[in-house]
């Protein structure tokens, strides 16, 4: 994994630069123009932020990166007002019903460096039980229909959620109770029509999990509210214990990692997928610049 560096404000010619790289490093598609424009429509904002860059191990899929704020920012104001979200955009009711719903929401806007404005990543401010959520207006039918199959894997706390206005899906973050066994994931996985997780697998997850809480994602279509995927989300400590276990990453992903980052503490995540392909699929996620570990941990992020 990456080591600690010494952090760096956000400046804006080294961004562009690292991204660049980084893209062509790994082989994804980039738009410097597109990139620009985002730092234009935001300000001064990108300099109050901290910045997280992620690469899949998907083949050609582009590289992505996520603005978040320590405080409430204009994020739906500033992509209406640039034509990035279209008004008949389903997604967009239900980012409005979060807001009205949920007072300490703070939206994390995400970009991919091709096309840029994709989603966003909702941190909650509190950690809403699954009825509280699920009784939000915009909710659909589809969606409510998992209630129990939810409950019955011990998926009821949500503190997160996030939001894909170009796929159109609404994903729930759970933070689950550990330890994650094999029978649990398999169940889990299920929903999404993975078939049983290998050992390698499960345990190259649990090798970093351990027996602590953990993030479960469902990733949700919008209308029908088809189970799409399943993500488990493996966040590293500065320090990594001596029974942690780092799994192979693949050549894509180990190149993504040599991809500078200007923190004073690295904030690393794995997260493995389940549902769109019949092995799965990995997203790495790197701290980029603006101290986000410490503001994980303000927001009592399990795993920081």
């Amino acid at each position: 994994m990456s080591q600690a560096s010494e952090r760096a404000p956000f400046i804006e010619e080294q961004f562009l630069e690292d991204l660049g790289n980084g893209a062509q490093e790994v082989e994804a598609p980039y738009s410097e123009s597109k990139v620009k424009e985002i730092i234009d429509a935001y300000g001064e904002c990108f300099h109050d932020a901290a910045l997280q860059v992620r690469c899949g191990t998907v083949a050609g899929s582009p590289l992505l990166f996520r603005v978040l704020f320590a405080i409430p920012t204009d994020t739906l104001e500033i992509a209406t007002k640039h034509d990035w979200v279209a008004a008949e955009n389903p997604i967009l009711g239900v980012h409005q019903a979060l807001r009205q719903h949920c007072p300490r929401i703070i939206d994390q806007p995400e970009f991919t460096l091709d096309k840029g404005f994709d989603g966003v990543w909702n941190f909650l401010g509190d950690i809403y039980s699954l009825d509280q959520i699920l009784a939000i207006p915009a909710m659909t039918d589809g969606i409510r229909a998992h209630r129990q199959q939810f409950i019955d894997l011990g998926l009821a706390s949500v503190p997160i959620t996030h939001l894909d206005y170009t796929k159109h899906t609404v994903d729930f973050y759970f933070l689950a109770q550990g330890p994650l066994t094999k029978d649990k994931l398999t169940q889990t996985i299920a929903m999404a029509g993975a078939p049983e997780p290998s050992d390698q697998n499960y345990q190259d997850m649990v090798g970093v999990l351990l027996d602590q809480s953990y993030y479960c994602t469902v990733v949700m279509d919008y209308e029908s509210g088809k189970i799409l995927r399943i993500e488990y989300h493996l966040l590293f400590p500065i320090k990594l214990p001596d029974d942690m276990q780092i799994p192979e990453l693949g050549e894509r992903l180990e190149a993504f990692w040599n991809m500078p980052s200007h923190e004073y503490e690295d904030m690393d995540i794995l997260s493995f997928c389940f549902g769109e392909s019949p092995h799965g699929s990995i997203l790495a996620l790197r701290s980029y610049c603006g101290g986000l570990r410490s503001l994980m941990k303000a927001w009592g992020i399990v795993g920081v």
